[in-house]
This record gives C-alpha cells, structure tokens and sequence, in this order.
C-alpha cells in the first residue's frame, strides 16, 4: 500500500510539471496569435484603403466631352489623396482623426500611402474617326502599402541563462517589420500591384459650366429644306458636349456622301428624300419636353413629328418606333433614367 501510495504521487508530480511548463508555452502561444492577428487586421486596412480611393473616385469628374479626358487622372489621384488622408490612422473613419499610424498590444502599423492613376488595361480600340472624339484612358488602378513590425513583442522567454529553460528566442528583431501590400507581396520594400476598374463610360454628367445634362433639342428645328446647308455648317442644341460628341463622330463617315445624293431618290422613286441626307441634325429631349422635338422638323412631305426613341408615344407611327415604345410598356417605362421594375 505504501509503495503504491508513492507511485502515485510521482506521478501525480509529474503531470503538475508538465501542466507548470505548458503554461509556460502557452504564453508564447497566446503572444503569437494576438501578433498574427493584429497584422491580419491591419492588413485587411491597408487593402480596404485601396479599395476606397477607388470606389471614391467613381463620381468624380472623368472628362469634359468632347475636348478633356485627362480629368480622370486628376480626379483618381484626388482620391488616392483623400484615403490616405482617412486611412493615414488604419481606421478610414472621416470624423475620427487620430495621429497618424496605430499601435495595439504587439503590433504598430505606420506610413500608410495610397495611390492612384490611369492606364493599362482593358483597352478599348474603336475606329478612328471615333477614336478622336472619344479617346481611352485605360483602367483606373489604385494601390496602398504600409509598414507593420512587431511592437513590445518579447524576445525572450524566462531566463536565458546557461540553466534557462528555452534558449532558442522568441523573434529575431531583424525580420519584426514588414511591408504589407493592398495587392500581393513587396518587390524590392515596393508594392507595385494594384485594383483596377473602368470608371469612364463616357456618360453625361453635369457640374460644367456647359453642362453634359441639358435637353439636346434643334432650336429652330431643322435647316429649310430648300436651303439644302453644307454638313460642316450645323446648328447646335443646348447641350454642346453631347452635340459635338456626336457630331465629330458622324462628320467623317458623312461628309463623304456625294452632294447630289439627295436627288437620286427622285429619279429613282420619283420622290425626294424627305430629309437632307447629308446634313447633320441632332435632337434628344427627355421626359421635360416628353421626348418629342419642339419646333417640329421641316420635312419635305412629312409630319416633322420627331420623338426620342423610344420614348415617345408618337412612336407608334412609324413600326420601328412603335415596337420599341410597346417592348418598354410593361417595364414601367424604363427608359433613360426613369426607374425599372
């Protein structure tokens, strides 16, 4: 019974020495995983700050058509900027502004920047007369890097004494700080990858002072048609920028058109063409003029009825327009900028 009682103890001895040096351990453990995680967090950060200039740059400014296309660079520069500003403190928050960097209980994260540009793929290649009004800036691309290293971290465990019990250190202080990228690794302490996106769709947009949303309607309606004008003589609508994005568009392939293409119609069919062919005449009203031209057209023969495709009710008149006007019924209407099903 005594030897037993002896057995016991030692083992029971044994196992409170093993539990005494695995707390130990753990407390190494428990340092590595808050570490880790603290740089996953912040991490996540440094690429939630890309992400951000990004998005922000979307509605801002990206051309002033038909003659500027570089304000996509400013505008995407501006916002590379204006992250790096909110997320200078790895928080992104705009009414919080605490100092720049952060430090949590092992890990500091300092010189967060971001940057933005224009460029790059996808390309887009169109012809060349459209190539010169509307003209490609590539994707805009941001990136963000910062620097992460290890803050009151211990490198040591107990004594490091010749009876220690760990002598191997917990971290070499030449490999505490890294650099962390929004977009795979550092190449050099450099982050060259980025997030791209195509943000210039070449849509209208207000703010100008000629503005890209006003009603695009031919203030006198067309040319007489008697008159028969030269096509590099229009007459502009309000909105200039659509105007003449259009118009540059349309004069080369246009002005190729033989002058007298308009009276083949009437030796052929023994009727003129009931508008001038070669003129350019350019008319888009919205739902304010309920899409419909005001004044009507001259129209050799005609009604001078012209509604904005398609949607004008006057549309059924003609069977293309028509079909469209009733494809569009029962979508509530959608169509430019009115709200679908």
């Amino acid at each position: 019974m005594r030897h037993l009682t002896q057995s016991r103890r030692r083992a029971r001895g044994s196992a409170v020495l093993e539990a005494a040096i695995g707390t130990t351990l753990m407390v190494t453990v428990i340092a590595f995983g808050i570490h880790f995680a603290e740089v996953g967090y912040l991490s996540l950060k440094v690429q939630e700050s890309a992400i951000s200039a990004l998005w922000n740059g979307t509605h801002r400014q990206m051309h002033s058509i038909p003659l500027d296309y570089d304000k996509a660079k400013d505008s995407m520069r501006d916002a590379a900027r204006d992250a790096e500003r909110r997320y200078a403190d790895f928080n992104g928050l705009s009414h919080i502004n605490n100092a720049p960097g952060i430090t949590q209980a092992f890990t500091a994260g300092a010189d967060l920047s971001v940057r933005c540009d224009m460029g790059g793929d996808p390309e887009w290649e169109g012809t060349i007369p459209t190539q010169v009004t509307y003209r490609d800036q590539g994707a805009a691309r941001c990136g963000a890097q910062a620097t992460l290293s290890a803050f009151r971290f211990p490198t040591s465990f107990l004594d490091q004494g010749a009876g220690g019990l760990y002598q191997q250190p917990h971290a070499d202080t030449r490999f505490s700080s890294m650099r962390v990228c929004s977009v795979g690794r550092a190449v050099g302490g450099t982050c060259a990858g980025s997030f791209s996106m195509l943000v210039d769709d070449w849509g209208l947009a207000g703010g100008s002072p000629i503005s890209e949303v006003l009603t695009c309607q031919l203030p006198f309606g067309q040319m007489p048609y008697e008159m028969n004008p030269p096509i590099y003589l229009p007459i502009p609508c309000a909105n200039l920028p659509f105007y003449s994005a259009v118009y540059g568009t349309y004069l080369p392939t246009a002005i190729v058109i033989p002058y007298m293409a308009d009276s083949m119609p009437l030796a052929v069919l023994q009727f003129p063409a009931p508008i001038n062919s070669r003129y350019f005449f350019m008319s888009a009203p919205g739902e304010e003029l309920n899409m419909m031209q005001i004044p009507t057209l001259d129209q050799w023969k005609g009604s001078g009825l012209f509604p904005t495709t398609p949607g004008a009710l006057v549309g059924v008149s003609s069977a293309t327009y028509g079909y469209a006007y009733t494809q569009r019924r029962p979508l509530n209407g959608c169509f430019l900028g009115k709200s679908c099903n």
